[in-house]
């Protein structure tokens, strides 16, 4: 019987867990082509939360189309053209004639150059020459809303790791334009997403930025214990196997209630257990996680200064007021100032999250491999 928990790929379905708030939040964005941005740590459930809502929109109303791109595949402005003309001109037509057919009506000033692969069904692509006298970007920018007013749809574009936009060439530039074309869109919202926070809190917060007041700025928040544990019990009992509610209860608490890890170590008690899950399982199962994980953690370890993992193994054993004169003695943190930059540093490397005052591991099993070692 295979497991039903799910990790390391998107939710949907009746392995989605709960974000009524959220889908409801994002649900009348979208019917409403208002922009909406999402922010959240890595792995929290960003892009379930947005294809699980997509899917009960398209449900309700198959006149709002969806269109999906993953900035952490795009690595230039020009790449991102590419994609963005093929995908949303599919995510609009039914056929690769229609395709054909789209393309050159909507893009025919450009001079689209069509190829399709061996699946001529899935493997469709649109060059463009940059440099020819003939590309206009804003007319691939327009795109999604020529085709929603002639062929009276309204499309909602999802972009995920949007803060990778920071990579390319000349981002600010790149910016503005997106801003300047995207704003009088009517018939076309976007959903724009990210887990790096103060990359995405720069782009959308900060007054200076062209994006910033682009639309409905949500940052997303952990999954309610109730609604987690529910779901491993319900999960287990349809499964033949059981599991009692303070044992489930001890799994979110282990991993600090990280959707990722909540669902990983779910699945590993799952598969140690043969008819009921006890406390001693999930102990073996979280250990079984920290040591599959072991040689990436002493790798991260290894690329720390000494003092750096000191502030790591200060936020493990529970400190919080990490300036406080003792704390800075007891863990040899140096300065207060010095504090304040391995914070930023340690979040830069996606190693630690800071929000509201306050610090967390976006790894909670590399904090429990920390105890362990230190």
């Amino acid at each position: 019987m295979n497991s039903p928990f799910i990790f390391g790929k998107v939710a949907t379905g009746t392995s989605f867990i709960n974000r009524k708030e959220e889908i409801k939040r994002l649900s009348d964005n979208f019917q409403n082509q208002l922009n909406s941005i999402l922010i959240s740590p890595r792995r929290w459930g960003k892009s379930s939360l947005v294809k699980q809502t997509a899917y009960e929109v398209s449900k309700k109303n198959p006149g709002i189309r969806f269109c999906f791109l993953d900035f952490f595949r795009i690595r230039s402005e020009e790449e991102f053209y590419q994609k963005f003309a093929a995908e949303i001109i599919k995510s609009t037509s039914t056929k690769f004639e229609e395709w054909i057919a789209d393309a050159k009506d909507f893009l025919g000033r450009v001079s689209p150059n069509i190829t399709f692969g061996t699946d001529p069904v899935n493997d469709f692509q649109i060059g463009f020459n940059l440099s020819s006298r003939n590309f206009n970007a804003e007319d691939i920018l327009n795109l999604p809303e020529k085709i929603a007013d002639k062929k009276n749809l309204n499309i909602v574009v999802c972009l995920d790791e949007f803060q990778n936009i920071g990579n390319f060439s000349e981002p600010l530039a790149f910016q503005k334009l997106l801003r300047s074309v995207w704003q009088y869109h009517q018939k076309t919202g976007y959903c724009l997403y990210g887990s790096k926070r103060h990359m995405m809190m720069e782009l959308f917060e900060n007054s200076s930025m062209p994006f910033y007041k682009f639309g409905d700025v949500m940052f997303l928040q952990k999954i309610a214990r109730e609604h987690f544990v529910d779901f491993i019990v319900k999960s287990f009992s349809e499964t033949e196997k059981s599991i009692e509610v303070d044992i489930a209860e001890k799994i979110t608490q282990h991993v600090d209630l990280h959707p990722y890890f909540v669902q990983q170590l779910a699945h590993v008690t799952w598969t140690n257990t043969t008819g009921k899950a006890t406390e001693e399982i999930v102990d073996h199962s979280v250990n079984e996680m920290i040591d599959h994980n072991s040689m990436l953690y002493r790798q991260i370890v290894n690329g720390l200064s000494e003092t750096q993992l000191n502030l790591l193994i200060a936020i493990s054993k529970g400190e919080t007021n990490l300036n406080a004169a003792g704390v800075l003695q007891k863990f040899a943190l140096g300065t207060s100032g010095n504090v304040t930059k391995m914070k930023r540093t340690l979040q830069e490397k996606e190693i630690i999250d800071l929000s509201n005052g306050n610090i967390t591991f976006q790894d909670p099993v590399f904090r429990l491999w920390i105890l362990r070692m230190f």
